[in-house]
């Protein structure tokens, strides 16, 4: 029966996301600018008054930014929004931000996934094992048997928890340096600012069509 302990203990580790363990559902943005001072705006709603406009749709709507430069904010991993950054004398740049998969948590999440399920399997068969044979030799032979039956669904299992909490991913660009330009100056648009306007045109008119049917 203590293996079975063991192997539960081991599964429920497993099952609750490698990667939204160690890294959390959150990013943190770090902006400096030269000069510095300047204020970072985003147009993403905060959790926090998400949840405080459930209650009280007249509270002012807050966003992730920050004062002054350099500085950090923390935002959902699975994030997409445009950061404003202004400065008195300078040009408003405005920057894309998105979110991609991490791929060091990702090889991590699988091999420690993966590594669980053998450990699992291994336990299985030693707690069969010790119930209708005698000697370890078979026990274990019975766990490797066992290993690769665990451990996919453990990997698939682990993937969805840190996908659904985000932890597999990391925003994009990350950290953000960047020269202010004077007022004046032309400079070219950040190309993912164009991309997450257009993604979110195409999402509204799809609410609305499905609305109107």
């Amino acid at each position: 029966m203590r293996f079975v302990h063991i192997t539960t203990l081991l599964l429920f580790i497993a099952l609750s996301g490698c990667a939204t363990v160690a890294r959390g559902s959150h990013d943190t943005m770090a902006i400096s600018t030269e000069p510095p001072n300047a204020v970072v705006s985003t147009d993403q709603e905060t959790k926090a008054s998400k949840k405080a406009r459930k209650k009280n749709p007249d509270i002012p709507v807050q966003y992730y930014g920050c004062a002054a430069t350099p500085c950090e904010f923390q935002a959902p991993r699975k994030s997409e929004f445009i950061m404003t950054i202004t400065k008195e004398g300078y040009e408003p740049v405005e920057i894309g931000v998105d979110n991609g998969i991490h791929k060091e948590s990702l090889n991590a999440n699988l091999a420690g996934s993966a590594g669980v399920g053998v450990a699992a399997g291994v336990g299985l068969g030693i707690a069969v094992s010790s119930i209708t044979t005698v000697g370890t030799g078979t026990a274990v032979g019975a766990g490797a048997a066992t290993a690769a039956v665990v451990a996919l669904p453990l990997v698939l299992t682990s993937l969805i928890v840190d996908g659904s909490s985000g932890a597999l991913y990391s925003l994009r660009p990350n950290p953000v340096t960047l020269v202010l330009p004077p007022d004046g100056t032309e400079f070219k648009p950040h190309p993912k600012v164009k991309a997450i306007r257009e993604k979110r045109a195409k999402k509204a008119a799809k609410k609305n069509k499905k609305v109107s049917e």
